[in-house]
Parts: C-alpha cells; sequence; structure tokens
C-alpha cells in the first residue's frame, strides 16, 4: 500500500510566513506630552486665580510635561518658585522637564531653577532624556560665547550617539529662532543647534519666549520652506502676561490666549493641537516622524534560504527567519 505524500504548502504562504517571522515587532502605544513656557505670574495675587492656575487644570496627572523656560516671573528664584509656581504647575514636578529661559537666570545664574527642576535632568542646563518612543533633547538658548560652544558639541555627539536608531526627535529651548513678535531675531545664537538637529531628521523644536501661541511649517535653518525641514511651535502660552505682538504673517498659525500645546507622539508619527483655557482648538494637524524605522527587509540570503526551504522540504515547510539587522542603513534621516 502506497503511503501519501505529504502536502507542500504554496510557495507564497511559505514566503508569507517568512516574511511575516521577520518583520518588525509592532510599535508600541504613544504619549500624550504637555507644552507651554513662560508660566508662573501671579504679581502677589492668590496663585489659585491666576492663568497658570488655569493652564495648570488641563495637564492631568502623571502626563509628561514640558516647561519651555521662563517658569515663573520677574525672576525664578526659590521664594517665587514657591510662592506662585508651585501651588500651579508644582504638582506637575515629577513628570517635568524644563529648560531655562532669561527670567530662569538669577543674577546670571540658573542655580535656583536647576535646585527646582534639575533632579529629572542630571542638574544640567541642557540634557537628551527618552518620551516614549522619541528623544528629547533640552538645550540652553541663554548661554553664550565658550559654554555655547561646548553645548553645541555636546548636542553633536549626542546625536551621533542616537544616529540610525529609529527615534523621532522633539527639541526644546527658550528663544525662539524663528519668531514673528517683539522678540524675533532673539533666538540667533541656536541656528547651528537648528542646522544640525535638521540634518539628524529631527521632526519638532519647541520654544517660548514670545508671549503667544505661533506654528510654522517645516523649515530649514535659514528659514528655507520644505517638507524635509524641521517643525516650530512657540508656545509662550503657559500663564504669563500676554503682552506681545505678532509683526508679520508668516507664522502658519497665530494665537494670542492662554492654552497648551498638546502633542501625540507615536512610534511613527505625531499629532499636535493647541488648546486654550477655555476649551478652544485653535490649531491642530498631524505628520510623519522622519526618523521612524523602516520595515525590516529580507536579505538576498534570506531569500534564497527560503526558496530551498520550499523546494527541499518533503515533510513540510522549514520557513527561514534570517533577517537584516535594523541598522542605519534602513533609516531616513532626510
Amino acid at each position: 500500500m502506497r503511503r501519501a505524500r505529504p502536502r507542500l504548502r504554496p510557495p507564497a504562504a511559505l514566503l508569507a510566513a517568512a516574511l511575516l517571522l521577520a518583520a518588525p515587532p509592532a510599535p508600541a502605544a504613544g504619549i500624550t506630552v504637555y507644552a507651554a513656557g513662560d508660566i508662573a505670574d501671579c504679581g502677589g495675587r492668590d496663585p489659585a486665580t491666576s492663568a497658570a492656575a488655569a493652564t495648570a487644570r488641563m495637564i492631568p496627572d502623571g502626563a509628561p510635561v514640558l516647561v519651555l523656560g521662563d517658569a515663573a516671573y520677574p525672576l525664578a528664584d526659590r521664594a517665587t518658585l514657591a510662592a506662585c509656581y508651585e501651588p500651579t504647575w508644582g504638582r506637575l514636578r515629577p513628570t517635568t522637564y524644563a529648560v531655562p529661559g532669561n527670567h530662569d537666570y538669577v543674577a546670571g545664574s540658573a542655580r535656583d531653577f536647576l535646585g527646582y527642576f534639575g533632579e529629572r535632568n542630571g542638574h544640567l542646563t541642557y540634557f537628551r532624556a527618552a518620551l516614549g518612543d522619541w528623544w528629547l533633547i533640552g538645550l540652553d538658548s541663554d548661554l553664550t560665547g565658550g559654554p555655547l560652544a561646548r553645548q553645541h558639541a555636546w548636542l553633536v555627539r549626542e546625536l551621533a550617539a542616537v544616529d540610525g536608531d529609529g527615534r523621532c526627535i522633539v527639541a526644546l529651548w527658550h528663544r525662539a529662532l524663528f519668531s514673528t513678535g517683539l522678540h524675533r531675531g532673539g533666538g540667533a545664537r541656536m541656528k547651528p543647534a537648528w542646522a544640525a538637529l535638521d540634518a539628524a531628521g529631527a521632526d519638532l523644536v519647541l520654544s517660548g519666549h514670545e508671549h503667544f501661541y505661533e506654528a510654522f511649517e517645516p523649515q530649514d535653518a535659514d528659514g528655507r520652506p520644505g517638507a524635509g525641514g524641521i517643525r516650530e511651535f512657540v508656545v509662550g502660552t503657559g500663564g504669563g502676561h500676554l503682552v506681545d505682538l505678532s509683526l508679520s504673517s508668516r507664522h502658519r498659525a497665530f494665537a494670542r490666549e492662554h492654552g497648551l500645546l498638546v502633542l501625540e507622539l507615536e512610534r511613527d508619527r505625531y499629532r499636535w493641537a493647541f488648546r486654550t483655557t477655555d476649551g478652544e482648538v485653535r490649531d491642530q494637524g498631524e505628520a510623519s516622524c522622519r526618523r521612524a524605522a523602516q520595515p525590516v527587509k529580507l536579505t538576498a540570503a534570506a531569500t534564497r534560504a527560503t526558496t530551498a526551504s520550499m523546494r527541499s522540504a518533503p515533510t513540510g515547510p522549514r520557513v527561514s527567519t534570517a533577517s537584516e539587522p535594523r541598522a542605519a542603513g534602513t533609516i531616513s534621516t532626510r
């Protein structure tokens, strides 16, 4: 009596199985981040009635928070941080990353600012930290001369260290490189940092200093628009007086209202919305991340192994799981 020959799976099914085994793991769930600068401005009044209290109420406990400089007015000394920032945004400090602004320097020193915020960023005014599937890079836009040069050298090293890892990048500093208000041009010293971030494929730069909200389309360090550039948001709306004026319509969106930039950061894309304390959405959108990892590809060797397996397996297929590592060659940085 003849034994029945084992049935071979169709080659297409084997190839599909090989591709499934070689595929990267499913992306992790995204995170929601809240950002603003120019925050605690009480002027001797009850902090509970301040605009900073209103913006703080928009942020749920445990959410990541980005402070874009000028945490307290007139200066972020210990007394003012305790009297105005602590009663409003203070409950958010365990999940806050902050960069200093000009009002965070007291007598030329950021000592009080770092004493309050520095635990999460190594007591430095510039840092790199993981933020979900993204890299967060904080920079100090009030440095000049040698300290500014050392910060830039650090940035170049940090960007080289994460080259090709597939994580998207969001950077933050206080003085905006691009803005249309009274402080336009005040962040020109950050142009080399923008250029380095752009070359590394960063997607977002967040700043404050101007006491309003504005958003720009992606652009390079010289302000030339293009899909390969960085998108900037100026969010000086955390609670300080809204006194600045926009002197140009070069921005894509503008609002002079207290509120927060809400970012939904996913592994391969991001969404944004500027929400006011009145519950209005003044700006929103979404875009893909430039550095997001591409699907893992089968190498030529893996393809040959899979084909050989399909041809030579008389008792059923053995699927090859060989795959190309996710290296720099599979990452788009421009």
